[in-house]
């Protein structure tokens, strides 16, 4: 086949000739940034090789920092529509120097992004270049389509009903303060929940009915406080049961014994549920845990596979193949350093939640059905694009500028060596080119990539950022409020909370009020960043998995624990035959 960009395709060549590989394929390697060593598996090389890229320079923890680094999902902003000039909710902070529109009318027929097309200049970095149309092209106040109902308050979510301060999700109804994943409903406070109705401070769920402060638990209903639990229903405090009812605190009871038990119980008084939480977290410190959550997997080494095969050191990942150095992606192929989304295929840096049928596409931001596609950010429907913004059906442009197919291969060609040359391609976009400053994005919510003083060292910017408007409305302080839920007066909605622990305010929803006093829990004293940081804390997103030993066969495996960890780990195999 002969080759679109013969320059750039004989320069790679040369350089893959000089690597010094090692006896087995692979080569070791030195962070730029971090300075730690990492290992580039021949398996890696061969990937490489394939798509046309150099080798990484930088460790896979800091490839995912600086994907991640780009991506605000949590925090929302009052801002100035460059569009309309009206107030919008978006996830750009104050001052930003972009043009931001609401989605509504950047997705509407008005926007021609091609009108903001520049020149290529070869006398110039490319990224420069790049970064200087970021600043022209309007971009959507939040990361999402025309498909959401009612539904201002989130952000990077799609096909959403009723839902607030709702996040990372595809599909959904009635849902607040919640952080992933698709299709549940009627649920509070709740982080990685699939297919599930009825949940309140629930984490990593599959099927759950009627589940409160379950973690870890899939098809069960009508229980409260499961860890690792899976088909129990009317159970109460339990740990790694199975196929189990009415079980109290790992204690088998009749049903009249546990339908008595739970009569007693007023987990609508806040003092009452803190108690049993705080019981719930000591049982959960006699849980057997798996060195990896894996189901159907072959070949692959990571934490929350289902269905993966030939898979290396990936998160949060179903019905994938072929893939590495990645987190949270459903029907991944033969790629590598993507986070999020749904079906891609050859495939390599880049990250967006609600991405969807990529094929070919390398170093992208919010790139949705395209194939062919390389340095660009917020595409729909494109192929064969170059450092493109904000495009839509489009194919053949470079820097937002139409070009015939022919000339647009020979520019291609020129840029991609020009970049080689420079040390700029085969990486994704630099700190300096995120559109948002590092203490906003999605990374200060988890453990490993908080530290602002490391990032800032690396050359992520940080911003101070203005406070917005304060609620309007008599301040109660959290520790003044009733402590059962049916002392709770409808006026509690005209108040503003201060959460005293945090500094911050927030209000009760009517929504919200109404569940509570369904569901019988008391206010939560808490601002919803508070609980929804303490949620994603319990996540490890950093790419390394460490030996441990099972105390069970005494074998050495890899495990997402630390090796100090007092938690009791057994292998797979140990774990499956003990629990299940």
């Amino acid at each position: 086949m002969t080759s679109k960009t013969p320059q750039f395709d004989k320069a790679l060549d040369e350089y893959f000739a000089k690597l010094q590989l090692d006896e087995k394929g692979g080569q070791w390697r030195t962070c730029r940034f971090s300075g730690q060593k990492f290992y580039v598996r021949p398996d890696d090389v061969s990937f490489y090789k394939k798509i046309r890229v150099p080798l990484p320079t930088l460790s896979p923890n800091e490839r995912l920092r600086r994907r991640c680094a780009f991506m605000n999902s949590y925090n929302l902003f009052k801002n100035v529509s460059a569009y309309s000039g009206k107030s919008i909710i978006s996830t750009y902070p104050p001052k930003t120097p972009y043009k931001i529109y609401e989605h509504q009318a950047w997705f509407g027929d008005s926007l021609d992004s091609l009108s903001f097309g520049k020149e290529v200049d070869f006398t110039k970095d490319f990224m420069a270049q790049f970064s200087a149309l970021q600043k022209e092209v309007p971009r959507p106040n939040l990361l999402t389509d025309n498909t959401n109902v009612n539904s201002d308050y989130t952000n990077n979510s799609v096909r959403l009903k009723n839902c607030y301060l709702t996040f990372d999700t595809l599909g959904g109804e009635d849902l607040y303060y919640f952080v992933c994943c698709i299709g549940s409903k009627d649920c509070i406070d709740c982080d990685s929940m699939w297919e599930s109705e009825t949940c309140y401070e629930c984490l990593k769920g599959e099927k759950l009915y009627k589940c409160f402060f379950c973690e870890l638990s899939n098809d069960c209903l009508d229980s409260y406080f499961l860890f690792d639990c899976k088909n129990c229903s009317n159970c109460f405090g339990g740990i790694n049961l199975r196929n189990k009812k009415y079980v109290f605190f790992n204690e088998q009871l009749t049903k009249e014994e546990y339908e008595k038990k739970i009569k007693e119980i007023n987990l609508g008084n806040y003092e009452t549920l803190e108690e049993y939480k705080r019981r719930f977290a000591e049982l959960k410190k006699k849980a057997i845990h798996p060195a990896l959550h894996i189901k159907n997997v072959v070949n692959s080494v990571g934490e929350f596979l289902d269905n993966c095969k030939n898979c290396y050191f990936v998160y949060y990942f179903y019905e994938s193949e072929n893939s590495a150095y990645s987190m949270g992606a459903l029907g991944s192929k033969d790629s590598y350093d993507v986070d999020g989304g749904t079906s891609k295929e050859h495939c390599y840096e880049g990250i967006s939640i609600s991405t969807e049928k990529l094929f070919n596409v390398k170093f992208f931001t919010s790139v949705n059905e395209s194939k062919d596609v390389e340095y660009s950010d917020l595409l729909r429907n494109c192929h064969d694009c170059f450092g493109c913004i904000g495009l839509n059906n489009r194919s053949f442009c470079i820097l937002n500028k139409q070009y015939g197919a022919e000339e647009y291969w020979q520019m291609v060609d020129r840029i991609k060596l020009k970049m080689l040359e420079r040390g700029e391609y085969g990486e994704f976009f630099p700190p300096e080119l995120a559109p948002i400053p590092y203490n906003i994005s999605i990374l200060t919510s988890y453990r490993g990539f908080d530290d602002l003083e490391i990032a800032k060292k690396y050359g992520y910017r940080m911003e101070e950022i203005e406070k917005g408007s304060e609620f309007i409305g008599d301040v109660v302080p959290d520790d003044d409020f009733p402590l059962d839920i049916k002392d709770v007066e409808d006026s509690i909605l005209d108040k503003v909370v201060l959460d005293k622990e945090s500094g911050k305010k927030f209000r009760i929803t009517p929504y919200e009020l109404a569940f509570y006093r369904k569901h019988n829990f008391p206010l939560p004293r808490r601002h919803p960043d508070t609980r929804r940081n303490k949620k994603l804390n319990f996540w490890t997103v950093r790419m390394e998995f460490r030996d441990r030993v099972c105390p069970k066969c005494g074998i050495t495996m890899p495990s997402y624990f630390d090796p100090k960890d007092p938690a009791t780990v057994y292998c797979v195999d140990c774990y499956r035959k003990e629990i299940v």
